[in-house]
């Protein structure tokens, strides 16, 4: 059976770059994102240059039922060897500010709750099997608390805590989760809505 790396965030940024690591690598993979466009633009190319097999599933994240779909339309009939939780969002602004609410709340949507769903469906598949690799993107934001952004640092610390306790647990399983903190990168990041 195809080994199929799972990829959040997948239609640009850090995230096309780890779909094109893993193509590059030789799995399957399972893009996803809200963009579709991009995401069959990117699986287009994926499956030009390297001649793997590639799902494009579009999601918004921020929503818990899209998440689990999503996660049952990747895992149905597939060994998902790879999870790459790398979809977030964040906002700049001072935390009193009541129109930053609708984009905090939805950064605590993406960067904790599906982002925990995607982990736990992923650890319980990855530990059936006796084999997986879960990386989440966190950031050096999780290590410091982020005045103008307290919500966001607060979400990624929250995500590094949890792949740090989670990787000891599964210790001696075949499984591993690790907890990936970048600096400050030249995405788009703080331009999407």
């Amino acid at each position: 059976m195809a080994i199929w790396a799972l990829v959040t965030g997948a239609s640009e940024g850090l995230g096309r770059e780890f779909a094109i690591l893993a193509a590059e690598s030789g799995f399957d993979v399972i893009l996803t994102a809200r963009q579709e466009d991009k995401l069959r633009l990117l699986a287009d190319e994926l499956e030009r240059s390297y001649h793997i097999a590639v799902l494009v599933l579009p999601a918004d994240l921020a929503d818990t039922n899209a998440v689990e779909q999503l996660w049952l339309d990747a895992s149905t009939g597939r060994q998902i060897g790879i999870l790459v939780n790398n979809a977030g969002l964040g906002r700049n602004g001072a935390f009193a500010d009541a129109e930053n609410w609708p984009r905090e709340s939805a950064s605590i949507s993406v960067n904790v709750v599906a982002a925990t769903i995607l982990m736990k469906r992923a650890v319980a598949h990855m530990v059936a099997n006796r084999s997986g690799r879960i990386l989440n993107v966190a950031s050096v934001a999780a290590f410091l608390p982020g005045p103008n952004m307290a919500v966001y640092q607060a979400t990624k610390a929250y995500f590094l805590s949890l792949s740090e306790a989670v990787a000891t647990e599964l210790s001696g399983t075949g499984v591993s989760v690790t907890a990936l903190c970048p600096g400050a990168t030249d995405t788009a990041f703080f331009a999407a809505d």
